[in-house]
């Protein structure tokens, strides 16, 4: 029944548990980092067991989720496996679809970030203007076929062709999804990825005449800014500065939870 617990007694090992707690800590990096919508957008992991997928329990904001335990386990079909059986996420499909496409990936992301959600409104490409824009290759591509919730596999798996080897894809009208072969690769190219949406716009905004680089140089520097030594130090530096921004009491960052009712 919805609304109880499922999986009680289910082993589920310290390893996946910190793996679990880091990817609550993305999730708040993440808020942080202006991927928050009330309580829309989801982190997930692939379960390294191979039983499914671990993703955010709904209900909560990015900025809410604190450690394993809000989480939920669901199988490749959706099933909930363990964790709260209230209600899941209708977008489950996204972190399926992608699992499946991409063998590479174990970490992935679905936000509404304020300024990728805008570029998703256009078909501009995202282009290599700064350091946050150069670490991708190439321009992110964009899922066309529609702006709705993608709730079904069949539309999810579309999206994920859509997305290719890409890191990101762009959601018309909707949101953004990325992934990473790490949590801290996800996280900060969930980061990067705001910061390049926000620098376009800016510059585009301005007025003023603009370039960036292309080619064998946008190579060149997509592979120096996806150094993956460089992964593990930007997730200690926004792990310090969530820890500085709930000292100063952030509204989008409590210290604990909100009470039960």
């Amino acid at each position: 029944m919805d609304g109880e617990f499922r999986g009680e007694g289910m082993a589920i090992s310290d390893e996946i548990k910190a793996d679990l707690d880091k990817l609550a800590l993305a999730s708040r990096i993440l808020e942080m980092e202006g991927h928050g919508d009330f309580t829309l957008g989801h982190l997930a992991m692939r379960d390294p067991e191979g039983r499914g997928v671990w993703i955010k329990r709904w209900g909560l904001t990015l900025g809410e989720v604190f450690d394993w335990t809000d989480h939920q386990l669901i199988d490749f079909n959706g099933k909930l496996l363990y964790g709260d059986g209230k209600k899941r996420h209708s977008e489950w499909p996204i972190h399926v679809a992608v699992y499946k496409a991409r063998p590479d990936v174990m970490a992935t992301a679905h936000t509404h970030p304020e300024y990728g959600t805008v570029w998703s409104c256009t078909s501009e490409p995202l282009r290599g203007l700064s350091n946050a824009g150069s670490s991708f290759a190439k321009p992110p591509p964009r899922f066309e076929e529609t702006s709705e919730l993608v709730r079904t596999l069949e539309v999810a798996e579309r999206m994920a062709a859509a997305m290719g080897d890409s890191p990101v894809v762009f959601l018309r009208n909707h949101g953004v999804t990325f992934c990473g072969a790490s949590i801290e690769e996800m996280t900060v190219i969930g980061a990067k990825l705001e910061q390049a949406c926000r620098q376009q716009l800016q510059i585009a905004a301005s007025g003023l005449p603009f370039d960036w680089p292309e080619g064998e140089e946008l190579a060149r520097k997509a592979k120096t800014m996806n150094e993956g030594r460089n992964n593990g130090l930007m997730f200690d530096y926004f792990t310090n500065r969530l820890k500085a921004a709930q000292e100063q009491g952030h509204p989008d960052l409590p210290k604990e939870r909100r009470a039960a009712g």
